[in-house]
């Protein structure tokens, strides 16, 4: 038996004013051909298919669109909801999907039976025990007067105790059948790149560590980390990471979905396969006329999509025509071989701070709910020592709102709670 791990796909994600919806659909038909192509048994998404828990007519048609063309091959699909997810939308069809052997488990019920698959084919046994996302509300009930080290180690504790008792049914109801766990969740000592800066750990003490997890899965398949990484020190707990760079800061990604064998009871042979490149992110720095010799060097890439370039300019003295000519960068690159996404430009004689800096095209979607927290922070000079506190205060809060199941809220987006 064959299994292939992916997960945050993102679809919907736009980079900066940029859709990535040409990106999305060449990768998902590359997966569809290396699915077939590799004689794939089953496909495992652990979370975050989609980049907001309202996502656009675009991105659920290339949702399903891609199932659909999964049918015809009659391969067995697991699909988890991630914290991006609303479990709502996901869950809505699955009666209907579960008949076409596709499961998805969109949120935690509680109730085993309802994350647990079992895969039968031919000699050949499989146990995996799907869970998603697991929200503060599904692991511990807010008890007045509890310190924040409190709150940390009841979360962690229910993570703790929710993978347990799966582990426990598992062997209890299949003993003997190989064992895989899916989850959606940061486990301490992952890298963590720009787009997950907002990432939602509880703070790094509250960090889940992958001794936290029960003996006797064969292997975890993780989704929430875009970086691909194998954590802990066998090998058999890992992030498959985003298939595709969701910020400049992962354009150096080695993107990837793990293929894993199946034999004889044991998985063996767990393998990256590199998801090629559908277009290049480039990042270019230095001074106006730095930047315009890097820019004059960029070439369209055949069968690719259009470059993407994020500029950031640096000059030392502030003058009124220095930015006059930093503005004309959009209108004397409009009909170049790329596209710029992104350009600010730094004064270095000017204080570090929001005066520092001046962006070009900036809009409030481009930000997440964090960057404009900490700009209002910038802006008030808060004490750098209370400056942690607030900010955990302030993803406590968010959280707390964004996950009393409401479909207008989601993530990235900064007009929430700023």
């Amino acid at each position: 038996m064959k299994i292939l791990h992916t997960g945050d796909w993102h679809l919907g994600k736009r980079l900066y004013k940029h859709d990535l919806r040409d990106d999305h659909e060449l990768f998902l038909n590359w997966l569809a051909d290396l699915v077939d192509e590799r004689d794939i048994d089953v496909l495992l998404i652990a979370g975050d298919i989609f980049d907001t828990t309202n996502p656009n007519d675009g991105s659920m048609s290339l949702y399903y669109k891609f199932l659909t063309r999964m049918l015809p091959l009659g391969r067995r699909i697991i699909i988890t909801g991630g914290n991006h997810d609303s479990a709502t939308k996901l869950n809505a069809p699955r009666e209907l999907l579960r008949h076409l052997d596709i499961h998805v488990v969109g949120c935690t019920s509680h109730d085993c039976a309802d994350e647990v698959i079992r895969i039968n084919q031919g000699s050949t046994d499989l146990v995996v025990a799907a869970v998603p996302y697991l929200r503060d509300a599904d692991l511990r009930q807010s008890i007045s007067g509890q310190s924040y080290e409190e709150r940390v180690e009841a979360l962690r504790t229910g993570i703790r105790n929710h993978y347990e008792r799966l582990a426990d049914y598992c062997h209890q109801s299949y003993a003997g059948v190989p064992v895989m766990a899916m989850g959606h969740l940061y486990v301490n000592g992952a890298s963590v790149s720009e787009s997950e800066r907002e990432i939602h750990c509880v703070g790094g003490q509250a960090a889940f560590s992958t001794e936290h997890f029960p003996g006797g899965f064969n292997y975890v398949a993780l989704g929430h980390i875009h970086m691909p990484q194998s954590m802990g020190t066998d090998g058999m707990v890992r992030y498959s990471g985003s298939p595709i760079p969701l910020s400049f800061s992962e354009r150096a990604n080695a993107h990837q979905v793990l293929e894993l064998s199946l034999e004889n009871g044991v998985l063996t042979n767990v393998c990256s396969v590199r998801v090629p490149s559908f277009r290049r992110l480039q990042h270019v720095v230095g001074t106006l006329e730095q930047v315009r010799d890097s820019l004059e060097q960029i070439t369209a890439e055949e069968g690719q999509l259009t470059t993407l370039v994020e500029i950031l300019v640096e000059e030392a003295q502030e003058s009124h025509a220095t930015r006059l000519h930093f503005e004309q960068l959009h209108r004397d690159y409009i009909e170049a071989p790329f596209s710029i996404a992104k350009a600010r430009l730094v004064f270095q004689s000017k204080r570090e701070g929001l005066e520092s800096l001046l962006v070009a095209d900036t809009y409030l979607q481009d930000l997440s709910y964090l960057d404009v927290f900490e700009r209002r922070l910038d802006s008030s000079l808060v004490d750098p020592e209370s400056r942690p506190v607030l900010l955990e205060t302030y993803k406590q809060l968010y959280r707390a709102v964004t996950e009393q199941a409401s479909p207008f809220l989601h993530e990235n987006s900064a007009d929430t709670l700023s």
